[in-house]
């Protein structure tokens, strides 16, 4: 689910992709691996964290409250850690 959100991520800022459905998509699947490693034991959890705050800095550019989205769920699950 990381590698999915990098690669989406990714894709979106190299082609400049506006796409409101593709943004949606990318939320809900962030916030599916947020949950996921939640579950992880801590030495696990940190380098997937790392993972995902580059794809949410990433996010910031896109525009439509795509990378807002993603603050406010990683804070929810980083404080739920």
């Amino acid at each position: 689910m990381v590698f999915y959100c990098e690669r989406a991520a990714g894709f979106s800022n190299d082609v400049g992709l506006q796409d409101e459905g593709y943004f949606d998509a990318l939320v809900r699947m962030f916030e599916q691996a947020l949950k996921t490693i939640a579950s992880l034991a801590n030495v696990q959890r940190q380098s997937l964290w790392a993972r995902l705050d580059t794809v949410r800095r990433t996010c910031h550019n896109f525009g439509y409250g795509v990378g807002d989205d993603m603050d406010d769920l990683l804070a929810e699950y980083e404080a739920d850690d």
